[in-house]
């Protein structure tokens, strides 16, 4: 049987970009952020988006997931071109197809961790039980199986960024985007949040690109993309094997 990898060779880009422009306006200055970008991005692989603060970064991850609007360009994602959906339809297929996970976790206090990955679900017309299953196996996956009655308050920060995977991993989504997860980990729970994020391509087929300025994570990607000043400078293939299935607890 073909892995995700092959398979994805074979089909249309899960992301494609086109020539995409973005400019902000303040007062009477106005910040070119992306400037003509073009991006393909395929299927079960890992893509890591590297460079330093204020190149584009999470400007471009908002675009590709439906989050801000191109001045210019198009955006083609899962054969749909965001461009031309309504806010209505824009919502539901992010809450369809789309996965996030954020640099500050963005838990509620007063939940437990399965409440926390559970309540997304209901909002996707999911039977109970069915949400209950997608919620426990989804933290089974990130290792935290035995800590799901937990509040945010009783985790770790490594342990707080697992729920917030498990949260986006139980929509089981085509498209899981990732805003400088590990960026208020140390290098341990760094290592085991990317080690997660590529398992989840692999083996789900999921498309993942993160976005980092953390250079510990480049030789854990399938695919580095270099940005500085809006647009992409290198894209490379690192030579050492990717993150491993080890250090996840289970």
């Amino acid at each position: 049987m073909p892995t995700a990898t092959a398979a994805a060779q074979t089909r249309a880009p899960a992301l494609l970009a086109e020539g995409i422009s973005k400019a902000f306006m303040s007062g009477h200055q106005r910040t070119q952020v992306l400037d003509g970008l073009t991006l393909s991005l395929d299927a079960g692989e890992l893509t890591l988006i590297s460079g330093p603060s204020g190149c584009g970064k999470s400007t471009l991850l908002a675009i590709l997931s439906g989050l801000q609007k191109v001045d210019s360009g198009r955006v083609r994602a899962l054969g749909s071109e965001l461009g031309q959906l309504d806010l209505r339809a824009l919502e539901r297929f992010r809450l369809q197809h789309t996965g996030f996970v954020f640099q500050g976790f963005n838990l509620f206090p007063a939940l437990s961790a399965f409440e926390q990955v559970e309540l997304p679900l209901n909002h996707m017309g999911l039977s109970r039980n069915e949400a209950r299953r997608r919620a426990q196996q989804s933290l089974e996956e990130v290792g935290l199986a035995h800590r799901m009655r937990l509040r945010p308050s009783e985790l770790s920060g490594g342990e707080k960024q697992r729920v917030a995977i498990a949260r986006a991993l139980a929509k089981e989504p085509e498209l899981l985007f990732a805003d400088e997860p590990t960026s208020a980990l140390d290098a341990a729970n760094g290592q085991m949040i990317i080690d997660i994020l590529h398992r989840i391509a692999r083996t789900h087929g999921t498309t993942v690109l993160c976005v980092s300025h953390d250079p510990r994570l480049v030789v854990h990607a399938d695919r580095v993309l270099a940005m500085e000043d809006g647009r992409i400078l290198s894209d490379q293939r690192p030579p050492t094997p990717a993150a491993q299935d080890n250090g996840i607890p289970s």
